[in-house]
């Protein structure tokens, strides 16, 4: 025993040297996160296809088993086989249980959208998921017992492991209510992938940075369900995080309930007003946070959303007090009179008219602000939507102005002098808009002068809107088109004046017909509007051919001196053959037909 201790490298046969050298080289690495990833979004994930996905995952178990040799047989003769420790040759084993777990986590997610139209389904997602949970365990104790995978490789299944078992326990917690049990898990999770994160390269950190943030989220919810305030506060201001699904958006919208459960009082315009139905309070509710909501969103886009959802619920909320107004007999005619007195109800049907067509106007402001950078090419419209034109902005602000005069006569409001004065200035500085959009469409139709007065007219109604004090917004938007009309109104003001000049007849010494060019009457002045045009009448362009005296060759003088011999005689001779045989011919001819009609 003590000579087998003392015993150094050299003592060691080499056959034996040999084989540790290609154990310790035996280690196998298995990027564990990197290759769901990368799998998932190529299969079908990157557009939440959980199906495709998981046929993916079988095929691959598939193909794995059959080029390792590790059948399980057909189904008459079949015979589970087990990735064990004795069996891991070669690296490809281990995909064989990763593969595994992740078709039952695709399968139970699919089911989870399946059962919102078919409640049933949530007891097969449940077994799917507890399947998985099963599987990555007995994953984890294989790689850890097996001792042929690397540190890191073991970090990743620790790490995979502990996800998928909280991610279980997190989709059963709806059902089970115990929310403590996913906490350990994630927290394990992310300790490793925090780890992990340092240990890599930056672009593979990328793909633990978003696990990570999905890992945080989790667990606020989780926390959120134990009692944690601070947690709850988080999680409503995270709107938009897809790390929750529909769990964000439910959580919302019961906060809001419970909130709004205790507004049942609104005063207005210095009246106080009792709200009796929950879709209303709601909607009151909903309606201050947007608003804030509103101020720090930039994205056109998301704004128009929100206010078309918040414009549906004010809708439910004005038909729903419009029933309850149905037994009171003063409230049609006092909705066609412009005076009188108006009840509590009604004044809280006027207070919600006046939040619809405030909302009208905020989507409708939205909506202009996204055709004007469509129609000055700041963006670029989306793809199967048709581009928006000069005459829907024009069609836009005609609706803005005229929802801000219903606004001025609605029932209650008809002696506010302050909302009045300050629709009026509204109602200018949309005009003002208006106006300017009215002169581009001119401006394409080359109507010069209608244009030049439409600018003047915007200019006017920008004055008189300026006169008064008006919101930031309003104010930073007119000193937007301000400068705008300054640089577009010279324009027109030349193209006018250009149009004029050339419908004007020209004072010319020539007539309309003569059409002389340019370089033959280098010594006149005349008027001609054709030399500013696109095909000026300058000079004939290529210039014509005109014959050019040169001197005479010698060889061609040389005919005159040559003297050639008389060829009469051959002439002769031939004129001679000539007439013998056409003689010849002639009268073989008359010989022929000689006999005929001569009389005997």
């Amino acid at each position: 025993m003590a000579d087998t201790e003392n015993m150094t490298e050299s003592d060691v046969p080499e056959t034996e040297r040999v084989l540790v050298v290609k154990k310790e080289k035996a280690l196998y690495t298995v990027k564990v996160l990197s290759a769901v990833r990368e799998a998932q979004l190529a299969h079908g994930l990157r557009h939440s296809d959980y199906q495709l996905y998981r046929q993916y995952c079988s095929r691959r178990i598939r193909r794995l088993r059959k080029n390792l040799d590790f059948i399980q047989g057909d189904k008459k003769n079949f015979r589970k086989k087990m990735v064990k420790v004795d069996v891991l040759k070669d690296e490809r084993f281990l995909f064989i249980p990763l593969m595994t777990i992740e078709r039952y986590w695709a399968y139970a997610m699919q089911l989870k959208e399946e059962s919102q139209q078919d409640p049933r389904k949530k007891f097969s997602m449940r077994n799917k998921l507890r399947n998985a949970a099963k599987n990555v365990s007995v994953f984890e104790k294989l790689v850890e017992e097996s001792g042929v995978c690397d540190a890191r490789t073991q970090l990743e299944v620790q790490g995979y492991s502990a996800w998928l078992q909280g991610t279980v326990l997190f989709e059963l917690a709806d059902w089970s209510h115990e929310w403590a049990k996913p906490v350990e898990f994630f927290n394990k999770a992310l300790a490793i992938y925090g780890k992990l994160k340092d240990a890599v390269s930056e672009e593979e950190s990328e793909i633990y940075r978003s696990r990570l943030q999905e890992l945080e989220v989790k667990l606020r919810f989780c926390r959120h369900h134990l009692g944690d305030r601070s947690a709850t506060d988080t999680l409503l201001a995270m709107r938009g995080n897809e790390a929750l699904g529909d769990k964000l958006d439910n959580l919302l919208a019961s906060a809001r309930e419970r909130q709004a459960a205790t507004l049942s009082e609104v005063t207005w315009k210095g009246r106080t007003l009792s709200v009796k139905h929950e879709k209303v309070r709601l909607f009151l509710f909903n309606e201050g946070l947007i608003h804030e909501e509103l101020e720090k969103t930039s994205c056109a886009d998301e704004r128009e959303k929100m206010l078309d959802k918040l414009l549906m619920e004010c809708k439910d909320a004005i038909q729903l007090v419009r029933d309850d107004l149905k037994n009171d007999p003063t409230f049609k005619p006092r909705q066609m009179a412009s005076e009188g007195p108006v009840s509590p109800l009604h004044f809280l049907h006027t207070y919600l008219s006046y939040h619809r067509l405030n909302l009208t106007i905020l989507r409708n402001v939205a909506l202009a602000d996204t055709y004007q950078k469509i129609v000055c090419g700041e963006k670029m419209v989306e793809d199967g939507k048709k581009a928006p034109k000069l005459q829907d902005l024009v069609r836009l602000y005609e609706i803005i102005i005229q929802n801000l005069k219903e606004m001025a006569n609605l029932p209650g409001l008809e002696d506010d002098l302050q909302l009045k004065e300050s629709i009026e200035r509204q109602v200018l500085a949309y005009k003002a808009h208006r106006c300017y959009y009215v002169a581009e469409s001119f401006v394409k139709m080359e109507k010069w002068a209608e244009a030049l007065v439409l600018y003047e007219r915007t200019l006017d109604h920008m004055k008189a809107a300026n006169k008064s004090q008006m919101e930031a917004s309003m104010k930073e938007g007119l000193e937007n088109l301000s400068a705008m009309v300054d640089s577009k109104k010279f324009t027109a003001h030349a193209q006018a004046i250009l149009a004029s000049e050339s419908s004007r007849p020209s004072v010319s010494k020539h007539s309309v017909k003569d059409k002389k060019l340019l370089i033959d009457r280098l010594d006149e002045y005349v008027e001609d509007s054709s030399l500013t045009s696109n095909n000026p009448c300058v000079a004939q362009v290529p210039s014509p051919m005109t014959s050019v005296p040169c001197k005479p060759l010698f060889f061609d003088l040389a005919l005159n001196h040559i003297d050639f011999p008389s060829l009469d005689d051959k002439i002769e001779t031939k004129k001679q053959a000539a007439g013998v045989g056409v003689g010849g011919l002639t009268g073989l001819v008359k010989g022929f037909w000689g006999g005929w009609g001569l009389k005997k």
